[in-house]
């Protein structure tokens, strides 16, 4: 499974939701690779207007929220 975190560099909701999801990955033992990508290109192909966005798989999830690590152990136990 790959996870990837869509926001710019320097974006620190960005990168505390790439944390907060390495965090669920590692402490339930999930099968993933996370990793976040800031390429402002990138975020317009994917069509994100409002970041983070969360991609499970190239299959977005959410963007523009930062949810609870709760709810993304959920999303990530959706798609196993």
């Amino acid at each position: 499974m790959k996870i990837t975190i869509y926001g710019p560099d320097g974006c620190s909701n960005c990168s505390n939701l790439k944390d907060k999801t390495q965090n669920v990955v590692d402490e339930h033992g999930f099968d993933a690779d996370v990793v976040k990508e800031g390429d402002t290109v990138k975020l317009a192909e994917k069509g994100i207007m409002s970041t983070p966005g969360f991609e499970i798989d190239d299959e977005m999830v959410f963007t523009g929220s930062n949810p609870p690590e709760a709810e993304l152990k959920e999303y990530i136990e959706e798609r196993l």
